[in-house]
Formats: C-alpha cells, structure tokens, sequence
C-alpha cells in the first residue's frame, strides 16, 4: 500500500500542534482538560506514542484555536493533494488584498500632493 507509506508519519503534525500550544502558552494539562484527556494521555499524543485519531485531532485543533486544514497544511501532509478550491479562493482574496492596500496608499499620497493639509 504506497499511500500508507506517504501519510503514515504524523510527527509533522504532532509537532506543529506542540509549536501551537507552547505559541499560546499552554499547558498540556490544559489542553488535555479541554479535550477530556490527563496530561499524560495527551502528552503521549505530541510525543507520537499513541496514534493520534481523527476525533481527537479536531478536538485538539479546537482546543487550539486554528483551523485544522492549516495544521494538516502546515506540516506538510497535504502536499500530495491539489490545492483545495476554498484555498485557491483565500489565497486570490489575499493577493486581492495586498494590491487594494498597494493602490489606497497610491491614492492617499496622490491626495496628500494635491491638498497637503487634508487629512485622511
């Protein structure tokens, strides 16, 4: 099974969930307490010991406050898949975003030459 091989590692993922917690300062007992688990049942989840289900990984991504598209981005584990249509639509808005900044700039310098005691 070649796709057992690709996705079979998750320690990406374990350790982008511990950078996010330590990010946010947390404990494991905390999110441990949050996702119904003692600190060392959790504990074992980041350190790989016990696979890590996918109820549990949602939870934790909640827990977290991220989105767990990001988590799963972010570790590399979505590499093997084309872009999915809702990230080729936040990626567009975001460049979209940028340029709008770029051109409100531009006119609030051309304002300010044009009446340099207007405020804006």
């Amino acid at each position: 099974m070649e796709s057992t091989k690709k996705f079979g590692d998750l320690s990406n993922l374990r350790f982008k969930i511990m950078d996010y917690r330590q990010s946010l300062n947390n404990k494991q007992t905390s999110v441990g307490r949050d996702i119904g688990l003692s600190q060392k049942q959790y504990s074992n989840i980041e350190a790989g010991k016990v696979e890590l289900k996918l109820q549990v990984f949602l939870q934790v991504a909640y827990s977290l406050h991220i989105n767990p598209c990001d988590l799963l981005d972010e570790s590399g584990l979505l590499k093997e898949f084309a872009p999915c249509k809702k990230s080729e639509i936040i990626t567009q808005l975001k460049a979209q975003i940028v340029e709008l900044k770029e051109q409100n700039s531009f006119l609030k310098d051309v304002i300010h030459k044009l009446d340099p005691l207007k405020e804006i």
